[in-house]
Formats: structure tokens, sequence, C-alpha cells
């Protein structure tokens, strides 16, 4: 597959409102550049401006509070990674949002609140003379258009449609659900950036619960349950000659699209509700940025000798990667717990039992701060992860909630959100819930929308906000059961740039022949090509296109120079990783905070004292040459 990578535009950096599709589009026929990317990256909404509060209250700004301060940090470390830009615009953006956006003073900032502003501060500063013009409900053409003619947007709702026929002369097609959103407008500038066909769909109606559903049903022996699910999916892409192209990306909420066109050509997802501007970006950013040659590979051997695991480790050996063997007794909880967060890897592979699991059903009343009384209907799976180094500290609890009623009506359904419950009310449910002792539990054998992934000692429920020590952006390939959904949620949304998972649950010898011979490919093709030369192993067996692939079709794997070199590549970033937390613990302005950052550097100093000695040592000593170096010089 021949890959033409495009590369960052440097003089221009966006963050709009995620809301703003239109303005969106119109910046973007402004910015877009020939093999350039746009960087434009969407930002949700914020319902209260910076300031001070306390972190041990929850209370009903928590969630977009907590959203806007992680997106300052990300949003400021990407603009840092390329280098900076020209001008930085601001679109769309409330007072709200653009306070806790703290390095505005470091660039030229243009701040554009409507379809007014785009001409009046960004048409004088283009290279661009001629329009395209469409009508508002067809944006996503009209960009599409106006980018390749090298022309500038604009909107007049007297016009007809945009006439734009699928291109076969291009490599890939890039097929994208219409949600209305910037996302949408993010898929569009990434078709015109990788120079593919481009097609918008509407989304099926049908949620990702009622799609678990039907193929549950299906692989009980009800045909009727595919048939339903084909309807629905292959009536939005039936227009389609997918063998044209050599590779399709489906910007989806979640619709196995593969799954009914039986893996005609290689296909790879991009999920539209989980961060696709830092998708994007990281899989450019980091297809050639210097690798560290690092991969985990877990697994509890629950399945003996039938499994994968020998294969996967001499495979990563043979080209170079220092492999992290969480094996056996060793593949517990807490070690993949920490390893996923704090632990610099390129790739981890996971063997084990996986999809929903056993846990309690709970019905608790509470009272709200107006002195209504409500009753809530919820599900708990709980999971622990205890440690050797454990001393006197409590054992690690997580406990995730899974909301089905509340005041006798569906969790998220329409009937619920008719009653227009103040957002208070149910930020002082989960305090409530989380406060309340003595819980009356019945225990559930299997808990819907569950997720999890069987460990040595118990369940780990991947729940997490730090991927991979901030080092890398990874690959996940979870040879699990039921893996295509929920936890690959956890993975996609804090910043994995490639996710294998399972639509259902698979034979044994299917997942081993299959994993293998993804490795064996994987080093001399892309992660997409690998991938789809394995899937020859599913063909004809129960587990027949069960792999979805959450990527993009350029992004590979390489071998590294020895071994030794990548393991000096992990311990110089664990060694890195020591010395911000501890910058970090002279900031701490809070007891629970300090208590967590201590123990990341304890894991941190445990794991180069124990496994990285000599490369530590060296590492250090090189550091401090450097620095007298630099300062004979200065």
């Amino acid at each position: 597959m021949e890959l033409n990578l495009p590369e960052f535009d440097n003089e221009f950096f966006c963050i709009i409102n995620r809301d703003d599709s239109t303005l969106s589009a119109l910046i973007s026929s402004c910015i877009y550049k020939s093999g350039k990317y746009p960087s434009i990256f969407e930002y949700s909404n914020v319902t209260i401006e910076k300031g001070e509060y306390s972190k041990e209250k929850i209370d009903e700004h928590v969630i977009t509070r907590t959203r806007a301060e992680e997106f300052n940090i990300k949003i400021k470390n990407t603009i840092n990674s390329i280098g900076g830009c020209e001008y930085l615009i601001l679109a769309g953006l409330t007072n709200n949002q653009k306070s806790y956006l703290d390095f505005l003073e470091d660039y030229n900032v243009i701040e554009i609140e409507s379809i007014e502003d785009v001409e009046a501060y960004l048409h004088p500063i283009v290279d661009k003379n001629e329009y395209v013009f469409c009508n508002n409900n067809d944006i996503h053409y009209g960009l599409y258009l106006a980018a390749q003619r090298n022309c500038i947007l604009k909107i007049d709702d007297t016009v007809p449609n945009v006439t734009l026929e699928l291109e076969k002369d291009n490599k890939g097609i890039i097929v994208v659900e219409n949600i209305k959103s910037v996302s949408t407008i993010i898929a569009v500038n990434y078709a015109l950036s990788v120079n593919a066909s481009l097609k918008l769909i509407e989304s099926p109606e049908i949620s990702n619960k009622k799609i678990k559903y039907l193929i549950e049903k299906w692989q009980e022996g009800d045909i009727n349950s595919f048939n339903d699910l084909s309807a629905l999916l292959y009536d939005k892409v039936q227009d389609i000659n997918f063998i044209e192209y050599q590779y399709c990306t489906f910007f989806t909420i979640g619709a196995p699209y593969s799954l009914i066109l039986k893996n005609v050509i290689p296909f790879t997802y991009v999920n539209l509700l989980f961060k696709p501007d830092f998708f994007v970006f990281n899989n450019l950013y980091f297809e050639n940025r210097e690798k560290i040659y690092s991969s985990i590979v877990f697994s509890p051997l629950e399945f003996g000798d039938d499994e994968e695991i020998k294969h996967v480790i001499k495979k990563f050996k043979d080209n170079n990667y220092f492999v992290k063997e969480l094996i056996g007794k060793e593949a517990s909880v807490y070690n993949i717990s920490m390893h996923v967060k704090e632990y610099p890897f390129e790739l981890l592979h996971i063997c084990s039992h996986g999809g929903e699991v056993d846990g309690f059903s709970l019905i608790e009343e509470y009272t709200d701060s107006d002195g209504n009384t409500h009753v809530v209907e919820y599900d708990e799976v709980v999971s622990f992860a205890p440690h050797e180094n454990q001393d006197k500290e409590l054992i690690p609890v997580t406990s995730k909630m899974i909301f089905r009623k509340f005041d006798g009506l569906d969790w998220r359904s329409d009937e619920l959100k008719s009653k227009k419950y103040p957002h208070y009310v149910f930020t002082e449910m989960v305090n409530e819930l989380h406060k309340k002792e003595g819980k009356s539990r019945k225990r559930k054998a299997k808990i819907a929308d569950s997720c999890a992934i069987k460990c040595a000692d118990f369940n780990y429920q991947g729940m997490f906000n730090v991927l991979a020590g901030f080092h890398t952006s990874p690959v996940i390939f979870n040879n699990t059961c039921w893996s295509w959904s929920c936890i690959s949620d956890s993975f996609l949304a804090v910043g994995a740039r490639a996710y294998i998972g399972t639509l259902w649950e698979i034979n044994n010898n299917v997942a081993k022949e299959t994993a293998e011979s993804f490795y064996d490919n994987l080093f001399n093709n892309t992660i997409l090509e690998g991938l789809h030369k394995a899937l020859i192993h599913t063909i004809g067996t129960e587990s027949e296109n069960i792999y979805v692939l959450w990527g993009l079709h350029f992004s590979t794997l390489k071998s590294g120079q020895s071994i030794q070199n990548s393991k000096e590549n992990v311990a110089t970033k664990i060694l890195n990783s020591f010395y911000r937390w501890r910058a970090k613990l002279k900031t701490a302005n809070d007891k629970s905070t300090y208590k967590n950052i201590e123990r990341l550097i304890n894991w941190n100093y445990n794991q180069l004292f124990k496994y990285f000695f000599i490369e530590t040592i060296r590492t250090i000593k090189i550091k401090m040459v450097n620095k007298i170096t630099q300062t004979k010089i200065l």
C-alpha cells in the first residue's frame, strides 16, 4: 500500500467549539493547503469559568471542569509538539472555555465568533481568491470541493447541493457518518490530506447497545438478528463499490460495517465520539517519530499451551523490541493497571478471557438538596488490585456503576430526559451513592455493558486517564472475547493510535493462529495490512470477520536496532517520568494528589531499580556529562 503522509500545517492552529460545524468548514477552506493536514481541534462545552474549587467535593461542574483542564494540557502539548504556529485561531469559544486555556499569551491569537469574522480576519491573510458556494446543509461536500480547487467556501442557501462523484482513481475511501459536529469536518479534512475519496452517510438508526444485542443473539443461533443488523448497516453503504479501493476508513459512532461487508478490502475505524482530532493527530505525529521499540505481553495463561504468547514474544525479540512479560502470576490487576498508565510501550498484546463479568445489582434511595427523594437502580462491578509492596496501605478497589433506572425511568431514555431534572440532581446522586455504607447488594452472574480482562487474581476493568506515561501513542491488540467496545473506549479516549478487538466470543484456536499470523506480517506491512492478511485464519470458521481495527491505514510498527538499545530507551523514559513526578510533587496542593504522585514516584523507582539498574546508571552518567559539557560551552 502506497503511503504519502501529509505534513502538519504550522501556519494555522485552530481550536473550535465542537458544535460549530459550519464555522469549522469555512475556516478549514481558508487554511487548507494541499499535502498538509490542518490542525483543527474541537473543544467541548464548559459550564463554568476556571476558578478556585475544592477537589474533595464533587459538584455539578466537575465533569466539564475536569474535561477542560485535561483539554488545556493536551492541546498545549500538541501545539508544542509541532513547533508552535504562526496564528492560533479560537473559533466560537465561550468565555468559560477560554478561561482554561493558559497558553494564549504565547501566540498570535485570532478570535472568530461568527461567519462574518472568517471573511474579515482570514481572507486577507490566505492566498486564495476564488470561491465555492454551498448551502448550509451541504458544508462537508462543499468543503471537500473548495479545498480541491484551492478556493474559499461561502454559504449561500439559495444554491443547490454540491454534485460530487466518488473518485475511483484514489487509493482509499473515507466514509463518514454525518453527526453534524466538528468531528465530521475533521474527517473531511483528513480525507483531503491523504488524497482519499469521501462519502458521507447518515448514522444508522441503532444504538451500540442494540448492535451488541443483535450480534449476541446471532451468535446464539438467531440468523434473523444478523439479517436485521445487515439491513440497518448495508443500506447506508450499498452504493459504494468498495473493491475499487485499496482500503476504507469509517468515521463512525460504533457501527461494525466490516462485518456485513465481509472484509472485502482492508477496513479501519475512527470513533467520532472519542477525540477523533487527537486520534488522527497521534497517528500522523507518532508514525515518523523516533520509536522506543518497547512492548508488553500480558497473559495469565488461561489457555495453557493453546495460546500465542510464546510466538508473540519471539517475534518482538526477533525485531529487537524490549518485551515486558506480564505472564502467569505477574498478570495481575495491579501490574496491568500500572503498566498501562505508566510504562513506556508501543504495543500491548493481551491474551486472556474478556467481556462481561459478574457483579451486583442495587436499588438505593437518596434525597437531593431540594428535599426530593429519588430511587436509583444500578449494577456495580468491583475489582481489587493487591500488590507485593502493599505495606500498610489499603488494597486499591475499582468500582464501576452502570445505571439502569432513575425514578422508574430507563437511564438515558427520552422519557427521563423529558423530565428535565437539574444536572446537580445527578451529581448529588453520585456523591450520595459513593458515601453510602451498608448497601444491600444482590449477586448478579453477568452484568450487561460491563467489560473486563481476566487477570491472575481479579478482573481488570480498564478505568484510567493516562496511557503509556505520556511517552507515546501505543497500539493495543486485545485478543479477548467481546473486546471491540466498552473497554476499547478507555484506550481510544486517552490516546491509543490503534486498537484491535473482537466483535464476539472468539474461538481459542482461531485467536491463536490469527495473532501469530498478524505478528509474522506486522513488521513488513502496515498494521492494517498485517491484520487483513491474518484474517485468512478466520475464513470458514465461526469467528469469520470477528476482528475490527480502530486505526488509520498507514500506521506501522518497525524493527528496532537491538534489544539492548530498546531497553535503554525504556529506561530513559521511565527515568524521565520519575523526575517529572518528583517535580510535580512539590506543587501538589492536597493530600490525595500528594499520595497519588508519591505512589507513581515509587513505582517508577522500583521499575528502574529492579529491571533497569545498569541502564539507569549509564543514563544518569550521560546526562551529567552533557550538563557539564554545556556548562563549559556557556
